[in-house]
């Protein structure tokens, strides 16, 4: 009798489970003997009947499984919880549902590891991730790519390419800027930092840069999302974590705008994010300075 083998995510979480899943199998010795998309309950159990202890282990695909439809409570005597044949069957949710419950526990099931919410959760989540891959990450690293993705797929991706940069050193925030970014996010990610950072010549060659190619009101609202960060810290002082927690304030984005708060006045703060809110209205009516306006107001900023 087969046993089965339960895939449940969605995207491209799934399809790494699937792939490390077969893997796995053919590893121990296992080799695929069939795939198929849906099907009937029936005549895929039927068909794979393990005959005794000396028949060849093999894994069965069963892709979009939820076309099987509910398990007949009737073929439950049909599943093993061990078994040489695999079937594995793909489902994007949780499909605690379609099977009767004492087929269920005869089941295992495989499912992709939530993203944590929080922010210091997510650091930490990518750095046992890194942990697990073998790659060495110092703490900006790690800040600056939970900031720049929410996909724990995507997350993973970068970090193999990383580790191909880098086989056998430590892997800092420049590498992940180079590597995960094309030009237009790196100049973007340039213009925050080096304002944050009281880097004049950087935030100005950003600026310049984006100019070119980039449309103004995204900018706006990235220094806004940004700054108004800065400006939270640096008005309620003593309830900066309440602020970052109540955000949702990614920690490499929050400690940059701790960099704002060092280098400017309240009052300065406040008068940019004013202004960038100002420059979102007037541009939004056909009444704006365009790029003039906001590189004067940049300049504003870094020269108090």
């Amino acid at each position: 009798m087969p046993s089965l083998l339960l895939i449940a995510a969605s995207g491209t979480a799934q399809r790494r489970l699937l792939e490390e899943t077969v893997a796995d199998f053919e590893k121990k010795g296992y080799a695929v003997s069939g795939r198929q998309e849906g099907g009937e309950w029936g005549s895929l159990l039927s068909d794979n009947l393990s005959g005794g202890l000396f028949d060849e282990n093999r894994i069965v695909i069963v892709d979009s499984a939820p076309l099987l439809g509910s398990f007949p409570e009737s073929l439950d005597p049909m599943v093993e919880a061990d078994s040489p044949v695999v079937i594995i069957l793909v489902y994007d949710t949780e499909p605690v549902k379609i099977f009767p419950e004492k087929t269920f526990k005869r089941c295992r099931v495989l499912k992709a590891v939530p993203f944590p919410r929080w922010p210091n959760e997510r650091i930490k989540w990518t750095l046992n991730l890194a942990k697990e891959m073998r790659i060495k990450l110092d703490h900006e690293a790690v800040a600056l790519i939970v900031e720049l993705t929410e996909d724990p797929e995507e997350i993973r991706r970068e970090l193999s390419s990383l580790s191909l940069l880098k086989r056998n050193g430590t892997i800092n925030a420049a590498d992940v800027e180079n590597m995960c970014l094309d030009d237009g996010a790196r100049d973007l990610l340039k213009l925050l930092d080096g304002l944050c950072e009281g880097d004049h010549m950087k935030a100005l060659k950003s600026l310049h840069s984006i100019s070119k190619n980039g449309d103004l009101i995204p900018l706006v609202s990235a220094l806004h999302n940004r700054m108004r960060l800065a400006w939270y810290a640096s008005t309620h002082p003593k309830e900066k974590a309440l602020f970052a927690q109540s955000l949702g304030a990614k920690n490499y984005a929050w400690r940059m705008a701790g960099n704002a708060v060092v280098r400017y006045s309240s009052e300065s703060i406040s008068k940019f994010v004013l202004g960038l809110i100002k420059i979102n209205i007037n541009e939004k009516s056909g009444t704006g300075s365009g790029w003039t306006g906001l590189e004067t107001l940049v300049i504003e900023l870094m020269s108090c």
